[in-house]
């Protein structure tokens, strides 16, 4: 049987703030092995790592990865997930970004699922709940505000919702993965960014301007995207503070035999 979900984690070398993070090292294995790891956990789907340089994919490949070369012209994460998934035929494509070495498989199934088995939701995607006042202040933190339903009604790097009257307030952090039905990809990719998407900096709001729906799941997971080294350095510090239970073989096996190394 054919899978019907294909994880993709773009990971892209030449970063910006920080190039070459794929490549860092956290607990003894590459940012990137971390990512790969949890989607293979997750056991969703076919899983593979999209890059424009071949140091990535060598390094994948060292680890028993699979990874395939996209265009160094690709102006969005979003855009090498699409252009690697049109090797596929898969109905259900999960763009794992590949900053996010923490993430627990068990998300990862959950915004598969979640896509899944809700025919209303172009998207899924994953929140947790946020209620350190710094975290909610932070722009770096981007907050999610949700209907009752679990439809996304907006992200925003700005405190949303903003509780006016001092009334206690649900606030979400967005986690870096996003669901996506093969066709609602290839139309995304084709719209041009939106004005909200240019102001706030956040790709999915134009997907929001544009019509389409986004589910998130609320998990219960440790966010923490690896944008510049000190964000490394937290995730370090995050790693060593992590329970035993939190790596059990039984529920998060990737986890479980990368942390094994940093002994």
């Amino acid at each position: 049987m054919k899978p019907e979900c294909l994880v993709v984690i773009p990971a892209r070398f030449g970063s910006t703030r920080f190039p070459g993070k794929v490549l860092s090292k956290l607990g003894g294995a590459s940012i990137v092995e971390w990512c790969y790891r949890a989607a293979k956990s997750s056991r969703v789907g076919r899983v593979l790592v999209a890059t424009e340089d071949r140091r990535v994919s060598q390094a994948v490949a060292s680890f028993g990865g699979e990874a395939i070369l996209t265009s160094r012209n690709c102006i969005s994460g979003t855009d090498r997930v699409c252009q690697a998934a049109e090797h596929f035929n898969t109905p259900f494509i999960i763009n794992l970004q590949g900053d996010q070495p923490l993430i627990d498989p068990r998300t990862i199934r959950r915004v598969f699922e979640l896509l899944k088995n809700n025919p209303l939701a172009d998207m899924s995607t994953a929140v947790i709940p946020l209620a350190d006042p710094g975290r909610v202040s932070n722009p770096n933190v981007v907050k999610a505000a949700l209907a009752g339903n679990g439809r996304a009604l907006y992200f925003s790097r700005a405190p949303i919702p903003y509780p006016r009257n001092g009334a206690p307030a649900a606030h979400y952090e967005h986690l870096g993965i996003y669901g996506f039905r093969r066709k609602a990809l290839r139309s995304f990719v084709r719209l041009r960014p939106s004005p909200l998407e240019k102001t706030e900096s956040l790709e999915q709001l134009r997907a929001l301007e544009n019509g389409m729906s986004i589910y998130a799941a609320v998990v219960c997971d440790v966010a923490v995207a690896i944008d510049t080294p000190a964000d490394l350095r937290r995730a370090k510090r995050l790693l060593g503070r992590m329970t035993t239970k939190h790596f059990q073989k039984s529920s998060v096996p990737g986890r479980s035999a990368l942390r094994s190394r940093k002994k």
